[in-house]
């Protein structure tokens, strides 16, 4: 729910005709364990650090909410203390932040494996509270501790909560590395963890070490490549025609310049080569077997249009309209003027990054720990 809310504080990355669960599959088959919410790699230490010292206390769950509240608050100031500034979840909120960092990065610690008990965070408070034994105090070198519901972590810093940084020890990337590969060992997150992690590349498959991937990794990368091309050609014309039909000049020479310009990448990249789609929809019902079939019904007849340079006909106009209307109904803005008062101009025509950035920006995290 919290992306979705995301997703329409930038409206070109709003998913006007459906196609969300195709991006999203390949997301979560590249990048299992994030999330467009996340910043940087160490609030998977954050969290459970902080969170497991409050659990500590064995509190009512709900002191011990309101306890992770007050810290979490007091990592935000520590973070600025730290002179960090891009990065920080509610900079600019502070104590009056809505949703906080552990509700962002909770399920991600259970897809890593860095939590082990299956439960929300409250559920987690209550299970630290019903524990007969109390928490061991850390060995004279410092390593050993229970760490309750998470895995062996490495120690909190002494000044977390006073003058933190996003800067990982040796120690925390070293553990950081190991959780992602070992937790989803065919992904290319965990990959990438293990044999290049650093990266500058704005796109998968400009990766510096893409030849070296996996072959299965390899082609699932060039399907996305190609989706990516694809993927925005129908939301380039959705917003053409709402253009149109708002009479607004401007808009319609700037959407029809991207159509046109997006019709040109597919052949300067050759997206349509050798591209056999049967295989992959196989590749991804493999993945994500709940993807509709209209959605399929609705990609493939929009590839053999753009295939065709059919993409601006008649029969291509028809293909959205009826789309926008079969997915909402009494809300489709091409079909009902009504509706059109919430067009976001630029609609779903932003690029699909697969949640690539912000796995480039963990595993950046990774590399300058591990070179501490």
């Amino acid at each position: 729910m919290l992306e979705v809310v995301k997703l329409f504080e930038d409206s070109s990355t709003v998913d006007e005709l459906g196609i969300g669960s195709v991006r999203d599959t390949f997301s979560n088959a590249f990048f299992p364990g994030t999330s467009t919410l996340h910043t940087r790699a160490r609030y998977l230490l954050f969290i459970p650090w902080l969170v497991n010292d409050v659990a500590r206390h064995r509190w009512p769950a709900e002191k011990a909410q309101g306890e992770l509240r007050r810290r979490e608050t007091e990592l935000i100031h520590s973070l600025i203390a730290g002179q960090e500034v891009q990065g920080v979840i509610g900079r600019d909120a502070k104590k009056s932040l809505k949703t906080m960092p552990s509700a962002l990065y909770w399920a991600s610690l259970e897809t890593l494996g860095i939590r082990r008990w299956k439960t929300t965070i409250s559920g987690y408070f209550r299970n630290a509270a019903q524990r007969s034994s109390t928490i061991d105090d850390p060995d004279a070198d410092g390593t050993s501790l229970d760490h309750l519901g998470m895995t062996h972590l490495p120690r909190m810093p002494e000044d977390l909560t006073t003058s933190a940084t996003f800067d990982l020890s040796r120690d925390e990337a070293e553990f950081l590395k190991t959780q992602i590969a070992t937790s989803k060992r065919d992904s290319l997150f965990a990959w990438l963890a293990i044999h290049h992690p650093d990266s500058g590349a704005g796109r998968l498959w400009e990766h510096e070490a893409h030849d070296e991937f996996p072959r299965p990794i390899a082609e699932l990368v060039d399907e996305a490549r190609r989706f990516h091309f694809t993927g925005t050609g129908p939301a380039i014309l959705y917003n053409l025609i709402l253009a149109e039909l708002a009479d607004n000049e401007e808009l319609v020479e700037q959407f029809t310049g991207a159509l046109s310009a997006w019709a040109e990448d597919l052949e300067v990249h050759g997206i349509f080569d050798g591209w056999d789609r049967q295989q992959f929809w196989t590749r991804l019902l493999h993945l994500n077997p709940r993807i509709r079939p209209a959605t399929q019904t609705f990609l493939n007849d929009w590839w053999q249009l753009a295939a065709t340079d059919t993409h601006a006909s008649q029969a291509a106009r028809d293909l959205v309209t009826m789309r926008e209307l079969r997915l909402k109904r009494g809300r489709a803005r091409i079909t009902y003027a009504d509706a059109r008062s919430t067009w976001g101009v630029g609609a779903g025509t932003g690029p699909l990054d697969f949640r690539w950035s912000i796995a480039r920006s963990h595993l950046n995290d990774i590399a300058d720990g591990l070179e501490a």
